[in-house]
């Protein structure tokens, strides 16, 4: 019977979780099975969630977590790691094996930087070779293997990247693009002006009259998700005449990286089909 290793993570992280199921079981095919309850066949339709992950969390010989700035903060992540955690200490405290319990940082929050009482545990980075080779080996160790391991890691750090990148800026540029209402043709002139301008230089879009609340929203874009690719000038303020009503504001204009809409034209393509 293969031995189960639980994956705990949220839903906005599942391709990433599934990358790193696919990799865990590769290099231990068919000795180590990856509990990953949004693939699919982990809990099948039907099934009770609430039972499976239960007997996960108690039958698993290890437990990673996927730890971004937004999963940090869900219950669900940290009950599911409190329970690998108290198994482990009550495990070692009777002799038995240690149950490994790591997390995994990626996204923009580093082990440096996660809460108590998480900073306690032996976190790595997700996008690190080095890091991750790490993770392997302790499943490794778990499982009772020995030998070289196989993974290429640079690829898959890489990947990690990838995942990072879409996860972060291109769900947080389509977030901009939403919020001032862009439609897929304006976004596609957008897409088409940045092209030919040179790299390392940002187009300017004059937004108009917008309402001070969606001001505020697009500034804080800029100082968090998209830090360094947008910035925000408020050129007026005063009164205007929305759909039906006044508003208070003032006339905007972004300036916004040209790289970044050329790095991202195909997930911007495919998210406005």
């Amino acid at each position: 019977m293969a031995a189960l290793i639980f994956l705990s993570h949220i839903h906005e992280e599942t391709i990433l979780a599934q990358t790193i199921q696919k990799a865990i079981e590769v290099e231990f095919s068919g000795f180590v099975e990856v509990f990953v309850s949004s693939d699919g066949k982990t809990i099948p339709a039907g099934a009770n969630f609430l039972k499976r992950i239960e007997d996960g969390l108690i039958n698993c010989v290890g437990a990673i977590y996927l730890i971004s700035p937004i999963s940090v903060k869900r219950n669900w992540i940290n009950f599911e790691l409190g329970a690998v955690w108290i198994r482990n200490s009550v495990s070692v405290k009777v002799g038995g094996p240690e149950i490994p319990t790591i997390p995994i940082c990626h996204s923009g929050i580093t082990p440096g930087t996660l809460p108590m009482p998480l900073k306690n545990l032996s976190a790595i980075q997700a996008n690190t070779s080095s890091q991750l080779e790490l993770v392997f080996k302790s499943i490794q160790t778990a499982v009772g293997g020995k030998g070289t391991l196989k993974t290429d890691f640079d690829t898959l750090a890489q990947n990690v990247i990838l995942f990072e990148k879409q996860y972060t800026l291109g769900d947080n540029l389509m977030k901009l693009f939403n919020s001032i209402n862009v439609n897929n043709a304006q976004i596609n002139q957008v897409i088409n002006q940045c092209k030919i301008l040179p790299k390392g230089t940002s187009l300017k879009i004059p937004l108009g009259m917008k309402d001070q609340s969606l001001i505020k929203d697009l500034q804080s874009l800029a100082g968090t998700g998209l830090n360094g690719h947008l910035i925000v000038n408020q050129t007026s303020s005063g009164m205007g005449f929305g759909t039906g009503s006044a508003i208070t504001g003032g006339d905007v204009e972004i300036t916004i990286s040209r790289d970044l809409i050329v790095d991202f034209e195909q997930f911007l393509n495919q998210k406005i089909k």
